[in-house]
């Protein structure tokens, strides 16, 4: 097993930003174990759209893709959590 570092942008989804409901973009980074890029590319993304934050907030015509993938040494554990969020443009 090996030991990925998956970072992601999501657009058009509908988040609460400072009181009020908006579409935003966000990047999130997360981690995976997975034989391959492919499959921790692939698990990040389906973890990510499960995630109670994000589940159900997708807009029409919204996206996510995976912008870069690291790999790590086995020994770093740590974990990603959250989301960093940027308006989406009119």
């Amino acid at each position: 097993m090996r030991n990925f570092v998956i970072f992601i942008e999501g657009e058009n989804f509908n988040f609460e930003i400072d009181g009020k409901w908006r579409p935003v973009g966000f990047f999130a980074s997360r981690r995976i174990e997975a034989e391959t890029v492919e499959q921790a590319s692939s698990a990040a993304l389906t973890q990510l759209l499960s995630e109670p934050e994000v589940d159900g907030k997708a807009l029409p015509g919204h996206t996510v893709i995976v912008k870069m993938v690291h790999e790590m040494p086995l020994a770093h554990k740590n974990e990603y959590h959250g989301f960093t969020f940027f308006p989406m443009e009119e």
